[in-house]
């Protein structure tokens, strides 16, 4: 053909015009009046191979009745398996159509079609499956189009499917669709009857009987009724969802409407119940309204759902143990929205675990939620309050104990456009040993902001920290005060995090040091890969590390890489420790970190050397003076040296007294000491001077020159002298400790370390 018949524009306007029965049902006359068709062969791909089969046809058209006749043959033994025959004709210019398709004995199908004018318009019809135990045939032919029909399921089906519709209508003059709806007369009816379970390819096997009828007077609904229990045996589940471990072994399904109380279009009632056994238990029931007029609608009340799973893979090396889910509900079906509100919504496990983490006992609880969306479902909006517990959490990071999350949930969710999602959460996460962390999380245009306020900790009670993170250092230890913590995250294209930390009065022990009443306010932020952290006036009371010293204040700050944490700048503005009635201070100075040795200024200024002489455990010197002086503190990472320092007593000077007890064994072996034990008897100096060296090992050499005399030694003759002192700096301060009134903590670790080195000296 060159050319295509164009249809004639009048008919193409019929396109846009409202439904109406036809007015004219004749057989067109351009229909031949026989057609014949004589083995027809069809090769048809069947699974990997092809299918043969033969048709013979034939048709007739005579005085306006129709009859047409279809017969199929399997090509590899020519029985016949297939026919479809019918006939189509007009009385008084209405249609009668009768139709009949019978497979291999085991399908057979029927269709009685009609349209009769006696006072109105009648349509009658009727339809009429049954479907029989497969033939050998049949089952043949499922196999080869790749059809599963279980064995089993095959075995259980012995008896026949029958289905069967009838309907009559008086139908108004008019015939359009406005017309009928408003004043159609009749009523129509289906039975449905499986006796024996019936597999149903990609479904599974299904058995039980189903009844429905509607009923019409003048386009007023007065019959309506459903009834349905249907079981489905070893339905099909999908293999990504039995990988999960969901799997089902009967699904019961029971439909009942019972309209009868004066049935409308605009309420009709549907009670739904559905439940399965087996691995994954299930049940879902719940009360329909449908509106069936446009614009259509529907609502669904006391809906009630509970999942019950023994075992479940969430995802991949996540695996959950007694998932249990319980919710009631209540949705609502709009033209244009729809939503869903539940209510009393739970859902438990009894283990989670995975490769880097686990928990026991969590719940998951939530007194309302709501979610409402459009027909088309392009945007979804959430909100909901929800409490969640997990009994026993487990992780490399955490110390194992209870954890608890309640807050409020509420977003939206869209899919066409940039800014898809919005969210909001606002909660609390608290745990078992008294932490807690409030928070306000938005998120929208793709940016996540997070501010978080930390519950004041109260460390008289216990140290919420240390007893929550694996990683709080083993040394240190909190035992008084409060720690209070507010801070902020922006998730952009870029991280900007920042905090405000504050200890106040907290005073604990630090390894063999105890220390008291720290006040220190820190500010850390964190931008363009880059971490700071400062401290405008960070103050302690008082430190004990052998010997007593303190208040100490500090004014410091820190910026470093974030990839080198120990390699960035240190600014020391203020550093000052008050001791022994004196003071010792850094000179501000820069640090930078990534450098292998550091070196700092400390200078010491006006030690009372009576308090200085008291920390020493032995009382056999005593004296007065203050001390001043300037000591290079060089810093690596082989501890701390000095070398080239220097202090010296102030004028006008003081007086020294040694007296030891072994004074008179000690003159007696020698002449020399005699002398200067009796000049230090009671020394009255005016100079006392000393270079300072310390090397990393801990050994402090001390080049002392004293000038002065002894009033009662030779008439107060000038004596000058020259002292070299060395001590073993660390063995000092364990002694001194050992000696002092310390805490049994700090004993215990010193003792550990004694016994350390003495075991690394063997």
């Amino acid at each position: 053909l060159t050319q295509w018949p164009e249809q004639d524009s009048p008919a193409a306007a019929t396109d846009n015009e409202p439904f109406s029965l036809p007015q004219n049902w004749q057989l067109p006359p351009t229909l031949p009046e026989r057609v014949s068709l004589q083995r027809v062969s069809l090769q048809l791909p069947c699974g990997d191979s092809l299918c043969h089969y033969q048709l013979n046809g034939q048709m007739t058209a005579e005085q306006q009745k129709l009859r047409f006749a279809l017969t199929g043959f399997d090509a590899a033994d020519m029985q016949q398996r297939l026919t479809l025959n019918g006939s189509y004709e007009t009385v008084q210019n209405l249609p009668l159509l009768n139709v009949r398709l019978m497979l291999d004995d085991s399908i057979n199908l029927s269709l009685h079609q009609s349209l009769i004018q006696q006072n109105n318009l009648l349509a009658e019809g009727a339809v009429e499956l049954t479907i029989s135990p497969p033939s050998s045939w049949l089952l043949q032919q499922a196999k080869a189009w790749q059809l599963e029909l279980p064995a089993d399921a095959v075995a259980q089906f012995t008896a026949p499917v029958r289905v069967v519709s009838q309907w009559s209508f008086d139908l108004p003059e008019q015939t359009d669709l406005a017309s009928i709806s408003q004043h159609i007369t009749g009523h129509w009816q289906l039975d449905a009857d499986l006796p024996a379970p019936f597999a149903v390819p990609g479904i599974g096997n299904l058995q039980g009987q189903l009844t429905a009828a509607v009923g019409f007077k003048q386009g007023e609904l007065n019959q309506y009724q459903l009834n349905s229990k249907l079981t489905l045996q070893q339905p099909v589940v999908p293999e990504q969802l039995q990988q999960r471990g969901i799997n089902s072994d009967t699904v019961y399904l029971d439909l009942s409407a019972d309209g009868s109380n004066q049935p409308q279009l605009t309420a009709l009632p549907l009670s739904v119940n559905i439940r399965t056994t087996g691995a994954s238990q299930l049940t879902l029931s719940a009360d329909t309204l449908m509106n069936l007029t446009p614009p259509f609608s529907a609502s669904l009340k006391n809906g009630k759902l509970t999942w019950a799973q023994p075992h479940l893979t969430a995802a991949t090396g996540i695996e959950l143990e007694k998932l249990k889910l319980q919710s009631q509900f209540n949705a609502y079906w709009l033209a244009d929205s729809w939503q869903l509100n539940l209510s009393n919504s739970e859902i438990s496990t009894a283990k989670l675990q995975s490769t880097e983490y686990g928990a026991s006992n969590i719940k998951l609880s939530a007194t309302s939620s709501r979610l409402t969306g459009d027909s088309v479902f392009s945007a979804l909006t959430f909100k909901t309050d929800m409490l969640a517990n997990a009994g026993d959490i487990k992780q490399a990071a955490l110390k194992a104990q209870s954890w608890q999350w309640q807050g409020k949930l509420e977003g939206t969710v869209r899919s066409s456009s940039t800014d898809n999602l919005r969210l909001k959460a606002e909660g609390k996460l608290s745990n078992h040993a008294s932490l807690g962390l409030s928070h306000q999380l938005d998120y929208q245009a793709s940016v996540l902001t997070l501010n978080w306020q930390l519950d004041d900790a109260f460390l008289l009670a216990g140290n919420p920290f240390q007893q929550s993170f694996t990683d709080w250092p083993a040394l240190l230890e909190f035992n008084r005060g409060r720690i209070t913590a507010s801070g902020s995250v922006i998730l952009a294209d870029t991280i900007t995090a920042q905090a405000d930390i504050a200890l106040s009065g907290v005073s604990g022990i630090y390894d063999r040091s105890l220390f008291t009443d720290l006040n220190l306010p820190l500010s850390v932020e964190y931008k363009g890969d880059t971490v700071s952290v400062s401290t405008s006036g960070a103050t302690l009371a008082e430190i004990q590390h052998g010997v007593v010293a303190g208040p100490l204040r500090m004014q410091a700050s820190y910026v470093t890489p974030a990839n080198t944490p120990t390699a960035g700048k240190l600014d020391i503005r203020q550093l000052q420790l008050l001791a022994m009635g004196g003071q010792i201070s850094v000179e501000p100075t820069l640090l930078d970190m990534a450098l292998q040795q550091q070196q700092i200024t400390v200078k010491v200024d006006r030690i009372d050397l009576t308090k200085l002489l008291q920390q020493h455990p032995t009382t056999d010197l005593t004296g007065n003076g203050l001390i001043s002086g300037t000591i290079p503190l060089r810093l690596n990472r082989s501890g701390a040296s000095v070398e080239g320092g220097y202090i010296a007593a102030e004028s006008p000077g003081g007086q020294l007294q040694y007296r030891p007890p072994t004074a008179e064994n000690m003159a007696a072996t020698n002449p020399g000491m005699k002398v200067m034990l009796k000049a230090l008897d009671d020394f009255h100096y005016s100079v006392l001077s000393s270079n300072v060296s310390y090397d990393t090992n801990g050994k402090l050499l001390l080049a002392l020159k004293l000038h002065g005399n002894n009033p009662a030694l030779e008439a107060g003759r000038p004596i000058n002298l020259n002292i070299n002192l060395e001590e073993d700096i660390p063995a000092l301060i364990t002694s001194l400790q050992l000696s002092s009134q310390i805490s049994d903590k700090i004993k215990q670790r010193v003792q550990q370390r004694l016994q350390q080195q003495s075991a690394g000296k063997r």
